[in-house]
């Protein structure tokens, strides 16, 4: 009986410290078997690659115990170029069971440029979403607090994920 009340209690606590919407995450049923996750080098040019190499940097600075690591010889790749479709970046994952045995993000310039106020902040926003693809977070989760996968987030100003968005990959790692 003491367990059960003591349970509860830490339960009510729980929910008064971060919000009834910490159970309102939206996981992908399949996420990265470790939480080093490696990604094949990628070079492009200045005003992508220092984008893009902060939206790696922030997840790895999050507190989410996880770690995307650049490697030659990675399965994950990422792409930046422009794409036939109106996404802004796509996570193209091949999984066997609940398990990602690789993953393609395509960031499409196309529609980033077209709509970006603040480039580099534009395109980190986008990586470190489709990032959080890999790392079983879905889109578009039902909360009011802020995360990097919610399409309603401003891709010009939010580019790192948010506390929602760690603790529900710390919940998983």
């Amino acid at each position: 009986m003491k367990r059960k009340l003591l349970m509860s209690i830490m339960l009510l606590s729980a929910l008064a410290m971060f919000g009834s919407t910490v159970f309102a995450a939206t996981f992908l049923s399949y996420g990265y078997p470790s939480s080093t996750i490696p990604i094949r080098s990628y070079n492009y040019a200045s005003a992508w690659q220092g984008p893009m190499d902060a939206s790696i940097a922030n997840w790895n600075n999050a507190g989410a115990k996880v770690r995307f690591v650049k490697t030659n010889n990675s399965p994950n790749t990422i792409t930046a170029g422009n794409f036939n479709n109106t996404a802004y970046g796509v996570n193209y994952a091949s999984v066997s069971g609940s398990q990602i045995v690789s993953f393609r993000v395509e960031l499409n310039a196309s529609t980033i440029t077209a709509d970006a106020s603040n480039l580099s902040n534009f395109i980190q926003s986008v990586f470190v979403h489709e990032l959080g693809h890999s790392i079983w977070l879905g889109d578009n989760p039902t909360t009011n607090n802020p995360s990097i996968m919610s399409y309603t987030r401003n891709r010009n100003s939010m580019t790192q994920p948010q506390a929602f968005d760690i603790n529900n990959v710390k919940s998983r790692y």
